[in-house]
């Protein structure tokens, strides 16, 4: 038993030693981060409901602590002024045919405080991916757009939520 001990001593020793560690070599758990007060009650216009644009922002805007108010009850709107997303062709094989697309994804938006000077003027958000096409696995290449396009959702969220915890600072 005694020998189980020190086993579990010294992996227990390892894992503290690399726990104290990470903070030296730059590592931080992600945090939500702060918006800037005139935000506390936002509302988020130019998207429908439904819209999975709309949902990624209103999940985290309230993780940062701003609550979704109509634009009436609000401090701030945040205003989503165009969303375009599209597809180009980037190569052509031998054959004539396209062998690699890529997939694009534009918002532009901007923030106004009601009854404030907070604002965040026009901005604009440009996020690109490519992917190779198979021509075998013509149904496959919607489901990997949509995959792509969820993504650069996804990541254009997080860049509009780290523009506005900038302007809080």
């Amino acid at each position: 038993m005694n020998r189980r001990a020190a086993v579990l001593a010294g992996v227990l020793g390892t894992w503290l030693a690399a726990l104290a560690l990470l903070p030296g070599c730059g590592f931080q758990l992600r945090q939500s981060g702060v918006l800037p007060p005139a935000m506390a009650h936002t509302a988020l216009t130019g998207l429908d409901a439904g819209d999975p644009l709309h949902t990624e922002l209103r999940l985290a805007l309230e993780a940062r602590g701003a609550e979704l108010v109509p634009p009436e009850e609000a401090d701030a709107r945040l205003e989503i002024l165009e969303r375009r997303q599209g597809r180009r062709a980037l190569s052509v094989g031998g054959d004539g045919r396209v062998s690699e697309y890529e997939v694009r994804l534009r918002l532009v938006y901007r923030v106004e405080g009601e009854d404030t000077e907070f604002s965040i003027p026009r901005q604009t958000l440009e996020l690109t991916r490519d992917y190779l096409f198979d021509a075998s696995g013509v149904l496959g290449r919607a489901e990997q757009e949509r995959v792509l396009y969820d993504a650069m959702r996804r990541d254009a969220v997080q860049l509009m939520m780290i523009r506005l915890q900038n302007a809080a600072r």
